[in-house]
């Protein structure tokens, strides 16, 4: 449905939300086991496991979700995002200047007019978003002490038939955990291995994205209850194929070799020696 705005910014079937989340990798995995997961699929391949409706009952729900995004002042450009015909609508299209909770200036969220643009089928994006409820912080606790990794949750919401974000990749692993309604995502052959958050991959734009992607090779329905694993560099999109769907994103960044490397030389500042300068004789072979 779209949302209702009697009252609430958005509502779907309100339930009860009791706290029963997966909490070990053993269980967010299961049926799958840990050793055929590391073995066949991280790092190389996206992963689809059905769950059953219950499996992630207890992380989110619609009333919950709409609670929260009715109450002023909380929410400003960073943390609340919408998206529309597969792109990312500037903030000042549903932002005001305002102060926010900590008394600063900041662009704070005009509920009025997101109001409109779900009305016209916009996506709705929530960002760090892991201490929501219990039920995604003991998801998001799990991923981090599994990969020993930093881990962010955005919550998604969207409404049949509208794209909210055109194909992509992300520069972290994505572990999509279905909430509510159906979801249908692409997978696409062309990826890239290993990017990073920095400009070099950043900086590509839409163009970019179109020209490369490759064709799809798989189609994946996502229901409530069901898991998503795609790997980092791996292309997709998503359509919602029910009146209203929501999905949590849990983002995973490892540490990764070049972070051993900036370690190291922002240990390496504090010795006087390499400080220094090198021998002429070396300086010169490097001009």
């Amino acid at each position: 449905m779209l949302p209702k705005l009697d009252g609430s910014l958005l509502r779907g079937q309100a339930e009860p939300m009791t706290h029963c989340t997966p909490s070990t990798f053993a269980t967010l995995l299961a049926p799958m086991t840990e050793e055929e997961f590391f073995r066949d699929y991280h790092g190389k391949k996206p992963l689809h496991i059905k769950g059953g409706a219950t499996k992630f009952k207890g992380a989110c729900n619609w009333e919950a979700v709409s609670t929260l995004v009715s109450q002023n002042g909380i929410w400003s450009a960073a943390s609340l995002e919408l998206a529309l015909e597969g792109k990312k609508l500037d903030p000042a299209a549903y932002c005001r200047p305002g102060l926010d909770r900590d008394n600063r200036t900041n662009q704070l969220v005009d509920l009025e007019a997101v109001r409109h643009y779900l009305q016209r089928g916009a996506s709705l994006v929530l960002n760090d978003v892991t201490s929501l409820t219990p039920g995604i912080a003991d998801i998001a606790r799990t991923l981090g002490d599994n990969f020993g990794a930093n881990v962010q949750t955005n919550l998604y919401c969207s409404w049949q038939s509208w794209q909210g974000f055109s194909t992509h990749f992300d520069l972290h692993d994505v572990w999509a955990v279905h909430l509510e309604g159906r979801k249908e995502w692409n997978i696409y052959s062309k990826h890239f291995t290993n990017p990073i958050p920095h400009p070099r991959f950043r900086g590509l734009g839409s163009d970019f994205h179109k020209a490369h992607h490759g064709p799809v090779t798989a189609k994946v329905m996502l229901e409530p209850g069901d898991l998503l694993y795609i790997p980092r560099g791996w292309y997709h999109d998503a359509l919602a194929q029910s009146e209203a769907t929501m999905h949590l994103s849990f983002g995973v960044t490892p540490v990764i070799g070049l972070d051993v490397i900036s370690q190291l030389f922002e240990s390496a500042i504090e010795h006087d020696d390499l400080r220094a300068d090198l021998p002429l004789q070396i300086g010169r072979a490097h001009v």
